[in-house]
């Protein structure tokens, strides 16, 4: 059951449903949202957030340990594949704890028609805290796309303007993870997943607004089973404070062995993030990325991509693409007036295939200006290419944090 914006073909529960995202989106912008974060991991892989703060419910009535509640889960996103996607669930939420202990949630895409859900847990090991361990079991619509545009962003580019930034797939399996934690600077862990993975084609072409007339089309990937190892650590605290401060990751991800998949490859990424305030007026940022496929070929759903919203900002969107990454960012904040940024940018990067042909790349050097409300979620940015002298400028919209 796909949608349709010229001529209008919804059926009842979807015409129901595209009002219910729409009166949501409204009173998410008409309430000021909060700030979005710009770096986080793709929420599609993530256990689900609260949707409403804990119910003051007695802990005795639940028999539940002091500070521990029951929270209803609802999330609701748009994008082409899943048309309106409803989920509906309920979690077990510590107020010392960022993330639910133990979650539920059922989930619905109207347009093509199809059940989702996620179960899981997350829960600190022993009274000290320093240990935790995770899991879950889940059909997904899962992307690989979470570290440039958020789920909520994104929502409301597809819903509003017809754009949709994420490349998407279905995904059903498990996955776990052991954290080692002994303070908020520093973490390590291993972590699994084995998950079957299809594509997913186009189902909607529904859209308030846009210039195009359908969504661009949503890319196949390898379909089969994905089976992955990894390994990842990190130094500084996440997300970095208002104040200033700096951390960086690494991650290595084995597929294929010791986890039987489909695919068969080894890769590093690491990311560095710094935030400094240099006085009350003055703020400056600055974000690198590296990545590399050692060994193996990647899937074509697990090829990084460099170009427009949230990386090369004076280039078209995923402008560049492959198997290697070099990207890095930088933006300097100045107070124009309460609660109002003006700020000016530098990109610089590429995307590319074969790790031995670092140096045949030619890096893309884009600049621009923009203007941010606060610290989130609305900017406005102008950003051309630094090395054509006839390139356009390109302006651009974020609804989350830069990096």
């Amino acid at each position: 059951m796909g949608w349709r914006a010229r001529p209008p073909a919804l059926s009842a529960a979807s015409a129901i449903a595209a009002a219910g995202m729409a009166a949501v989106a409204a009173a998410w912008l008409l309430s000021g949202a909060p700030a979005l974060a710009g770096t986080a991991a793709p929420a599609d892989s993530a256990a689900p957030a609260p949707g409403f703060r804990p119910a003051d419910w007695e802990t005795l009535y639940t028999g539940l340990p002091e500070a521990t509640h029951l929270t209803p889960l609802v999330r609701i996103r748009y994008n082409r594949v899943d048309g309106p996607a409803l989920h509906l669930g309920g979690a077990v939420v510590n107020e010392r704890e960022l993330r639910p202990l133990l979650y539920a949630a059922v989930g619905y895409a109207f347009s093509r028609e199809g059940f989702l859900y996620d179960v899981g847990f997350d829960a600190p090991l022993g009274d000290r805290r320093r240990f935790r361990i995770n899991g879950s079991a889940y059909r997904r619509t899962a992307t690989e796309d979470g570290w440039i545009v958020d789920e909520t962003e994104n929502t409301f580019f597809a819903l509003f303007a017809r754009t949709d930034y994420r490349d998407l797939y279905e995904a059903e399996g498990i996955d776990g993870s052991v954290r080692w934690e002994p303070g908020r600077d520093f973490a390590l862990g291993v972590g699994a997943v084995t998950e079957d993975v299809r594509s997913l084609a186009n189902e909607t072409k529904f859209s308030i607004f846009g210039k195009d007339d359908e969504f661009r089309p949503n890319p196949p990937i390898q379909d089969g089973k994905e089976g992955v190892l990894s390994i990842f650590g990190r130094i500084g605290p996440s997300p970095l404070p208002f104040t200033g401060g700096t951390n960086g990751e690494l991650t290595y991800e084995r597929a294929g062995s010791p986890i039987d998949g489909d695919s068969e490859y080894g890769r590093l990424r690491g990311a560095a993030h710094t935030r400094l305030r240099l006085s009350p007026r003055q703020e400056a940022r600055i974000r690198a990325i590296g990545g590399s496929t050692i060994d193996g070929d990647l899937p074509p759903q697990k090829l990084w991509h460099v170009g427009g919203i949230g990386t090369l900002r004076g280039h078209e969107y995923k402008r560049f693409g492959g198997d290697q990454l070099l990207l890095a960012n930088a933006e300097y904040y100045l107070l124009a007036r309460k609660n109002v940024w003006t700020f000016a940018f530098l990109d610089w990067g590429a995307a590319w295939s074969g790790r031995d042909n670092l140096p045949r790349q030619h890096f893309a050097l884009d600049g621009g200006l923009g203007i941010r409300l606060g610290e989130g979620p609305v900017a406005v940015t102008a950003a051309r290419n630094l090395q054509r002298s006839d390139a356009p400028v390109l302006v651009g919209v974020r609804l989350g944090g830069s990096f």
